[in-house]
């Protein structure tokens, strides 16, 4: 019976490589995690990637060490990983390094609190910093807890430096602080349930030219509903927006705004994984 059941994952574990090995050419974004395959599978199949168009994800869930995620990232693989895997900076900037010179990506997920003690005790708020400093797409949420916006843009500054971008996934209403988070680059997610009043009306339109000075912007992730002439507006102030209800039907007057919108394509540095996501 045991023989049975291990011939029986070998014949599985086969059966899947085949599928990764032929999903390699057929022109499409790949995402795996590195525990659905073995190292070897997946280093040939990321050497067999030759799809320019198209992106080859890896989800780090921490079952490779440093040196073989240097070995897949060198060989184009995007990176995807977070404090809750990785809390050597070091080892991070070494694995993005490899990236780098294979044009790949290293995106990297802060689930802490900016500037609370205890939960820098596994990756102190200087690492984090560097980690910007070394070129590495940083993503940070507020879903769970309140974050320090003026540290935020300080994670924003030194990303901007290394050639990265820091994206920032806001819940709740808007902050004048968000303008200066702006100015310093960064990519500013939030849904239309934050634009509710005039106030917060008018801080969103001072944040989407602040961030698009400096090469981040403003995605905007369409939920309830906001009235027409402000998404008008954002809209044409450049902002993306990603409408998360059906499609609006030919009479509808959001159609148009909806068609504009979808001409521009929201850059795949600029959100973790899922683009209609809001974390």
């Amino acid at each position: 019976m045991d023989n049975e059941t291990q011939e029986q994952k070998d014949l599985s574990s086969i059966e899947r490589t085949f599928e990764l090995l032929s999903l390699v050419t057929k022109n499409q974004t790949l995402t795996v995690r590195d525990d659905q395959f073995d190292y070897p599978t997946l280093l040939d199949a990321v050497r067999s990637f030759r799809d320019k168009k198209h992106r080859f994800r890896l989800i780090d869930t921490g079952r490779f060490n440093p040196f073989e995620l240097e070995w897949l990232t060198a060989g184009g693989a995007d990176l995807y990983t977070s404090d809750e895997v990785r809390t050597n900076a070091q080892e991070l900037e070494l694995i993005n390094a490899s990236s780098k010179r294979a044009k790949a990506m290293l995106a990297y997920f802060y689930r802490g609190i900016l500037g609370v003690k205890e939960h820098e005790s596994s990756f102190p708020l200087e690492d984090l910093m560097k980690v910007g400093r070394s070129g590495i797409y940083t993503h940070v949420t507020n879903r769970e807890q309140r974050q320090d916006v003026s540290i935020l843009s300080q994670l924003a500054y030194n990303c901007r430096r290394g050639g990265s971008w820091l994206v920032y996934y806001h819940h709740g209403p808007m902050e004048t602080s968000l303008v200066d988070l702006a100015r310093n680059g960064a990519w500013i997610h939030i849904s239309d349930l934050s634009l509710k009043g005039e106030e917060n009306q008018s801080i969103v339109k001072d944040v989407i030219p602040s961030a698009r000075s400096l090469g981040g912007n403003l995605v905007l992730h369409w939920e309830k509903g906001i009235p027409l002439s402000l998404l008008d507006d954002i809209v044409a102030a450049g902002a993306l927006v990603l409408f998360k209800s059906a499609l609006f039907d030919y009479k509808s007057p959001y159609r148009a705004l909806e068609n504009k919108v979808k001409r521009r394509r929201l850059d795949h540095r600029a959100y973790y994984l899922h683009p209609m996501v809001l974390p």
